[in-house]
């Protein structure tokens, strides 16, 4: 089994994955405003602060999972976003009136990389809202087939001009509050936040047990149900379970309305009768994107960790479209296996299966 060793994680809540889980808790949810749009910001992250937090998360992670200098040498780093050096681009663009040149995003991996002194394999992902999911899901499979053995994950996305302006353009996001599959939801919050986490063999309460990816043609928008419904079941698949042993599903739910649908119709048609809690994250930190796959997934571990499973905040009005109910009440957290999705534009669809046990 692959497990995860280590993480991280800074978010609007707070520097840390502890900081964050307990700002969730008291649902503490600060979201600013920028040109009227609403946003889920890093306290004093500026453009230039870009390397220094993703060095900052990635060490953080590192020490965590307690690794020596020698495994981060050898250790592999993926990267998983889908801005990528936007905010430096847009930020020397505004100081200096030069056209956005530096976009090869390589580069990032290679900076990172000779910062923390890794010297291994290393990559970069970006595939819209599933670019961190893709990165763990490739990480595991690399070290299952031995050809890594332990792997760096970081998913990275910081504020930027283009991508909130363009969901602005796409008439995507919300003026009020993010409601996954409420009857009145109206769009999406971005959020910036970044992340990492450790993935190797040494035994831990998480275990990474499943994960898969489809793509789906028939949309760049708006996912098909019958893939989303596709891709939890191969993730199940490949975790070897079946659907009834699910505890809770993390669900994408952006609150855009005809990708809650989808979801939602997913749902049903896999788990049918028996359908496990959902629990939508993104109302907490804003939909962070490209990040969105590590920065939930670290969120929800780190909740589980301190003994609880959040609740669904901002969700009033049952869709009956939807015909789900998030979860409303904050749960003891519990044995047993997690299913998370992630879907993105362009049509590429992803889900991971965690298995948690307490030590």
């Amino acid at each position: 089994m692959i497990y995860v060793e280590g993480y991280a994680l800074i978010t609007s809540l707070g520097k840390s994955a502890k900081a964050s889980v307990r700002e969730l808790k008291k649902e503490n949810i600060n979201p600013i405003s920028i040109e009227g749009m609403r946003y889920y910001k890093i306290s004093d992250s500026q453009p230039l602060d870009y390397y220094y937090h993703i060095e900052q998360v990635a060490q953080s992670a590192i020490v965590n999972a307690n690794i020596d200098i020698k495994e981060i040498k050898h250790m592999a780093l993926f990267i998983g976003t889908s801005s990528a050096k936007l905010p430096l681009n847009e930020y020397y663009a505004q100081e200096n009136g030069a056209l956005l040149k530096d976009l090869d995003m390589s580069k990032i991996t290679e900076i990172v990389a000779k910062k923390l002194g890794i010297k291994g394999f290393r990559t970069i992902i970006s595939t819209a809202c599933t670019s961190s999911a893709n990165a763990l899901i490739q990480a595991k499979e690399m070290i299952e087939s031995g050809l890594i053995k332990k792997a760096l994950v970081v998913g990275v996305e910081l504020y930027n001009q283009l991508t909130l302006k363009g969901f602005d353009s796409f008439m995507l996001l919300t003026k009020t509050e993010m409601k996954p599959f409420d009857r009145d939801r109206d769009g999406i919050v971005l959020g910036e936040a970044l992340s990492a986490v450790v993935l190797g063999h040494n035994q831990s309460q998480f275990g990474l047990v499943g994960g898969a990816v489809t793509v789906d043609t028939s949309s760049i928008t708006a996912p098909h149900h019958n893939n989303l419904k596709k891709v939890m079941n191969q993730a199940l698949e490949n975790a070897n379970i079946q659907p009834h042993e699910i505890e809770l599903i993390k669900a994408h739910a952006t609150a855009s309305i005809q990708n809650d649908i989808s979801e939602a119709k997913a749902i049903h048609l896999l788990f049918s009768e028996e359908i496990p809690p959902i629990l939508p994250l993104k109302p907490y930190i804003g939909h962070t994107m490209g990040a969105c796959g590590t920065n939930e997934l670290v969120l929800f571990l780190e909740s589980l960790k301190e003994g609880f499973i959040p609740k669904a905040i901002h969700f009033k009005n049952r869709d009956e479209e939807c015909a789900l109910t998030p979860n409303l009440e904050e749960l003891e957290a519990k044995e047993g296996y997690y299913l998370f999705n992630y879907f993105g534009f362009g049509g590429n669809n992803s889900s991971l299966v965690i298995k948690y046990k307490e030590f």
